[in-house]
């Protein structure tokens, strides 16, 4: 055999060697997936393909499994909960708000309220709807007295007060309500993150791309389930479960996730951020259109002569220096404090007006972090303390006069 020769046989062993690796690794990345890993973090690793495999078809709604997702395509929302969703202790009901079944048409004598808002709202940190902060509330008021008080979970995970705006106009003026309790302005902080600035706009197009009907798989190289859990716990795609792969999309010129990316990975500033930093653009970009959008919400209220109650957001600012979480280390920015101190400004302002009522939850939350998940999203105990608070306030506003 010649040199020649043997360099090709030395090559070619290479090659056949990193194969066989290849294969072992993505053979025992489909094991760890199938067999080992927690439906919770199948949910997050796995493919909408494989999604579909372990779940099955006969539940297919539009091309894909929503209610093994939670969340379904909705015309003017996006997407909102799965009507008749059920996993575990957790359920929608046939309405698609988070908890028990309800009717349209409210009850006689019943005292109505339904809470407004995202993820801090729907809860979604607690699995059991029990646990949820608005069960909770509901609860407690009963507990209190006030039996023929009902109380219905509007939120739904990562809407803004656009969609909110929506929500209410389309979902919550139906069901009757005598009091809107409205818990936002978070999530606005990422509508936000435009550059140029001149694409920030009242349409919220600068945020949020076209809405997309159609579930496809993404590029080739996600169809390994090795690189794409590299991926997903590297923080280079998204989880195909998540709302980004179906029922929404971010356009261009939004750099919120690309913000939070980097803070989390700790290579702040980096890309765009080297031309125009985050804080830049939010000073740029001012909370114009949360005003007008809550603003919009009282007048619809008022119009329906619909008591409203606005709260402030709760946000530890020090949580992951304080936990040592490495979990959405983004939420305890310089950017993000700014951001969320501005908008908690804008409903003490609005709510200045004859049309609302403040609770200033911001000011009076117990500064603990073991409430919280995150320094944002409260677990049982925190949505129990937050219930209470909320609970006694709305009784010496509304159900006491």
């Amino acid at each position: 055999m010649n040199r020649i020769e043997s360099l090709l046989a030395k090559l070619c062993i290479s090659i056949v060697s990193v194969v066989i690796c290849l294969l072992v690794v993505e053979l025992a990345a489909r094991f760890y997936l199938w067999h080992i890993a927690s439906e919770k973090d199948f949910r997050v690793l796995a493919s909408i393909n494989q999604i579909k495999d372990r779940y099955g078809n006969d539940l297919l709604i539009s091309r894909l499994d929503h209610r093994n997702l939670s969340w379904s395509p909705h015309h003017y929302l996006g997407y909102y909960p799965t009507p008749n969703f059920r996993r575990g202790e957790n359920k929608h009901n046939s309405l698609g708000f988070r908890g028990d079944e309800i009717s349209v048409t409210k009850p006689e004598h019943t005292y109505r309220i339904v809470t407004v808002g995202g993820s801090t709202t729907y809860s979604i940190d607690v699995l059991n709807y029990q646990h949820s902060y608005p069960y909770l509330l509901g609860e407690y008021l009963q507990a209190s007295g006030y039996k023929d008080v009902e109380v219905i979970n509007a939120g739904v995970a990562a809407h803004t007060s656009f969609h909110n705006l929506m929500n209410l106009e389309f979902r919550v003026l139906p069901l009757d309500p005598d009091l809107i309790i409205i818990y936002q302005g978070f999530n606005d902080i990422h509508t936000r993150f435009v550059y140029p600035n001149s694409l920030y706009s009242g349409d919220n197009s600068g945020y949020e791309a076209q809405y997309v009907s159609d579930v496809v798989m993404p590029q080739i190289v996600e169809y390994s389930t090795a690189l794409r859990i590299l991926g997903i716990r590297a923080g280079f795609t998204e989880s195909h479960a998540a709302l980004d792969w179906h029922h929404r999309g971010r356009a261009s010129n939004n750099y919120a996730k690309l913000f939070q990316q980097q803070v989390d990975r700790g290579i702040y500033p980096s890309d765009i951020f080297e031309q125009v930093s985050a804080m830049d653009m939010l000073e740029n970009n001012p909370p114009v259109h949360f005003e007008r959008n809550v603003q919009n919400m009282l007048a619809i209220a008022e119009r329906h002569d619909i008591d409203v109650l606005l709260v402030t957001v709760v946000l530890i600012d020090d949580f992951h220096q304080r936990t040592g979480s490495k979990m959405n280390t983004g939420f305890s920015s310089e950017e993000f404090q700014y951001a969320m101190a501005q908008h908690n400004d804008v409903t003490r302002k609005v709510a200045t007006t004859p049309d609302s009522t403040l609770l200033d939850l911001a000011e009076i939350f117990p500064d603990e972090p073991a409430l919280f998940s995150d320094g944002l999203h409260t677990g049982l105990e925190g949505n129990r303390i937050r219930a209470q608070l909320v609970g006694d306030f709305v009784i010496r506003e509304f159900l006491s006069t």
